[in-house]
């Protein structure tokens, strides 16, 4: 019978240690209650065995607490390939702010250094307002030239403003355009990727344009014209609100 306890303990794995070690233990307390407490040297080996075998068993699951299943955190989408959607920094910083300001957005991704990134995203983001602002003016124009209100000798025209909405919008941005938000991340390849975000005052980008057409010498209704640049930036702003929503 020993020997059957014993393989039982060895074989029968850490869920049949307990039911062998509680009865040695409850006859030990049972013989102490009589005064005759007395376990032969063999009982005593097989309580000593239970005993470490129960211990291992113990340290086995409290392992198994500690080392938890991974799982994915909920914060972070996960696209159908497994790759996870990362977020869009300077995001909050790229949108118009009607009557106030102007702002571009540039990303610049897989450069080989910090420099280079954020070099290539700031000249990205003005290019962004930029290309947004000539074509305002050019709308502006348009729009004034066929304008019933303003005097035949008033009148403006972009074939004969020198370089055109082109080389007086992009002057302007080049000149007002302020660095708002800048950062940088590094992708899984090592490449870096820059994200800068830039403003361009209204006030700033309108007396720019006021300053070119005075260079020009070009004789115009400044109060009709610039009624037309307004609703243009309110029109730009509700537009590239709705292209960046697009974006998240």
């Amino acid at each position: 019978m020993p020997f059957l306890i014993i393989d039982r303990l060895i074989g029968g794995g850490c869920g049949h240690i307990p039911d062998y070690s509680m009865k040695l233990q409850s006859v030990m307390a049972s013989r102490k209650a009589s005064g005759k407490v007395f376990l032969n040297p063999f009982n005593m080996g097989i309580l000593f065995i239970a005993t470490l075998l129960f211990s291992s068993c113990g340290s086995s699951r409290q392992a198994s607490v500690q080392a938890p299943t991974p799982t994915q955190d909920p914060a972070q989408p996960v696209m159908a390939n497994g790759e996870q959607v990362l977020l869009t920094f300077c995001i909050d910083e790229a949108y118009d702010k009607p009557g106030e300001y102007m702002a571009g957005l540039g990303i610049a991704e897989d450069r080989p250094d910090r420099s280079r990134a954020i070099t290539d995203a700031n000249r990205v983001a003005i290019a962004d307002i930029a290309t947004r602002y000539i074509g305002m003016i050019k709308n502006a124009i348009e729009d004034y030239s066929k304008d019933v209100n303003v005097p035949s000798n008033k009148k403006m025209y972009e074939s004969s403003l020198e370089g055109g909405a082109q080389a007086i919008g992009t002057k302007v941005i080049d000149k007002y355009a302020n660095v708002v938000c800048r950062k940088i991340a590094q992708s899984a390849t090592g490449g870096y990727v820059g994200y800068v975000a830039v403003h361009v005052l209204l006030d700033d980008a309108k007396k720019g344009l006021a300053e070119e057409l005075e260079v020009r010498k070009v004789d115009y209704d400044k109060k009709k014209f610039f009624e037309k640049i307004d609703a243009e930036l309110d029109k730009g702003a509700a537009k590239q609100k709705a292209e960046m929503d697009a974006m998240q």
